[in-house]
């Protein structure tokens, strides 16, 4: 027999291990919270904006406004 793992193996294996652990939450009695990530990134953003706003930007690194080929 080869020892060679196929793609179609592959599948089988990554929707089977998805499966079991998807019954293992729901036999448990947590079913997967669900994800506010329309929220999560605005979030996200906003920091992300608010340390970049504390660093000063000299003019002679900001980019022109328009390039010219």
């Amino acid at each position: 027999m080869s020892d060679k793992f196929t793609r179609r193996q592959l599948a089988g294996a990554v929707a089977g291990s998805a499966a079991v652990s998807f019954a293992a939450l729901k036999v448990m009695g947590q079913a997967p919270h669900a994800r506010d990530y329309d929220q999560e990134a605005r979030d996200s953003h906003e920091e992300n904006s608010s340390v970049l706003a504390a660093f000063p930007i000299p003019m002679s690194l900001e980019p022109a406004f328009q390039f010219k080929a």
